[in-house]
């Protein structure tokens, strides 16, 4: 055995050709790519082959399973495809089949490119306006998301490519962000046992893997969180049955990393019962790999056959119809108060964040999709960004504000200021539980998605197109 069978990694932190060296000496299990590791789609592929070789031909071993997290809505890597939407609209229309095409989809494009593994779907419970989950929930009822969680595993494991249910028990129970602090879910055992019903549900479906938590839940386990807790794994494998492939959130997170040493986190998590760590950063990677030939040999052992057994084998192979999605796309999305603009006359849209809004999610990423599509109306409409906006001063326009609500915290009084003589138009593109932190002055719809096509169907709907 090697240490990098226990080992699942990202390849950040170096430049490419010294991360591939250090790959070739690691060996990892798994790669997990993000969205900065290529340029384009053709970048992709070809990095792909080079990791391929550097297994195959380099040292006559087998080929990493080559993992991503394409949830849909605002957390995808590879945001050139024809994606979902996002979990919480999906669970809003409780359409199962919808969310199956969905699965399906994503199993498609993703095997299609030689990726076997989805770190998907998220089936946490929205307990509360918690800004680490928001639309990558299904929603706040139990059985609407295990039912659509169940739907979106079968869909896209029919296709070859692994899910995982993550992040278990539960990470709705708590507000804060587990890349930067350790939560702790202080809630009764009932509570916690509630929100892990979705995850019992995806186990009896099939799911081939399940990530773990980095969420202390003091009822369950006072000492550890869940990706470091005997008792946690316990509730996973012999409660729920699970006998697939347990894998770590990425334990480079400061809720582990800031609390724990190399040693424990190697101790703690594949010595109580994962048989994956995951590790973002390659060089975190590569410290914790030293450690992993000190855990017990027969537990290795064990790993070695649940890691075996993945991924699923495809029972499917026709490409699902994209238009399906691109219609979805358009038309999911909701006009909560106000009324739309007149089309016929000029509009300044203002998009007003195109960086990342979490730790999760990527930037922005569809703003010239979004431009080409509006050029193809020959309307008036002119387009600007948050330097634009903030050197905005007209007044008696029509204008239509893009954004993130978590973003408008700062923003209020200057949006006031510049909306107040103007009719306007605010899109979300988050989830609608939190309308009042934009002025009731304004019109306000939810995308509920950054993907160009929601975003460009809340702007025909904000133009009264719709």
């Amino acid at each position: 055995m090697r240490a990098g069978q226990f080992i699942q990694c990202g390849i950040r932190g170096f430049e490419r050709e010294e991360s591939l060296r250090h790959i070739s000496r690691l060996l990892p299990a798994s790669i997990s790519l993000f969205r900065g590791d290529y340029r384009d789609e053709e970048d992709l592929q070809a990095l792909i082959r080079q990791i391929n070789r550097i297994y195959k031909v380099d040292n006559a071993t087998p080929e990493p399973y080559i993992a991503i997290d394409q949830e849909g809505g605002n957390v995808v890597r590879l945001p050139w495809l024809n994606y979902s939407p996002g979990n919480y609209l999906l669970g809003r229309l409780d359409n199962t089949n919808l969310t199956k095409f969905a699965g399906m989809l994503a199993g498609y494009d993703l095997y299609s490119r030689e990726i076997r593994w989805n770190l998907a779907p998220v089936l946490d419970v929205l307990n509360s306006y918690n800004p680490v989950l928001l639309e990558r929930s299904f929603g706040e009822d139990i059985d609407l998301i295990a039912r659509h969680g169940e739907a979106y595993i079968r869909g896209l494991q029919s296709y070859g490519v692994g899910g995982t249910a993550k992040h278990f028990p539960g990470h709705g129970g708590v507000l804060e962000d587990s890349h930067l602090e350790l939560p702790k879910d202080r809630r009764p055992l009932s509570s916690i046992m509630n929100d892990a019903y979705p995850f019992r549900k995806a186990i009896e479906a099939g799911v081939k893997s399940v990530m773990m938590s980095h969420v202390l839940y003091e009822s369950l386990d006072p000492d550890f969180p869940a990706s470091l807790s005997p008792k946690i794994y316990d509730l996973a494998r012999n409660e729920f049955g699970f006998r697939g492939l347990i894998v770590t959130d990425s334990v480079d997170m400061l809720a582990i990393k800031d609390n724990f040493s190399p040693q424990e986190i190697v101790k703690y998590s594949l010595g109580n019962g994962a048989d994956l760590l995951e590790c973002a950063d390659l060089g975190t990677s590569l410290e914790l790999s030293g450690h992993v030939l000190s855990v017990d040999s027969e537990k290795l052992k064990r790993k070695v056959e649940h890691i075996a057994g993945f991924p699923p084998k495809p029972t499917l192979s026709f490409r699902p119809p994209e238009v399906i999605m691109t219609s979805l796309s358009v038309l999911s999305n909701e006009f909560i108060r106000g009324v739309p603009l007149d089309p016929s006359e000029p509009v300044k849209i203002f998009f007003l964040d195109t960086n990342p809004d979490s730790n999760v999610a990527e930037p922005f990423s569809s703003f010239e999709f979004i431009m080409k599509q509006l050029g193809d109306l020959h309307m008036d409409i002119d387009i600007g960004n948050s330097k634009d906006f903030e050197g905005f001063n007209g007044k008696e326009q029509q204008m239509i504000l893009v954004g993130r609500n978590e973003h408008m915290k700062d923003r209020i009084r200057d949006i006031r200021e510049k909306t107040a003589e103007n009719s306007a138009v605010y899109i979300s593109t988050s989830i609608s539980k939190d309308t009042g932190t934009v002025p009731d002055t304004i019109g306000y719809i939810a995308a509920f998605s950054t993907k160009g096509y929601s975003i460009l169907g809340a702007i025909y709907k904000a133009m009264g197109l719709m």
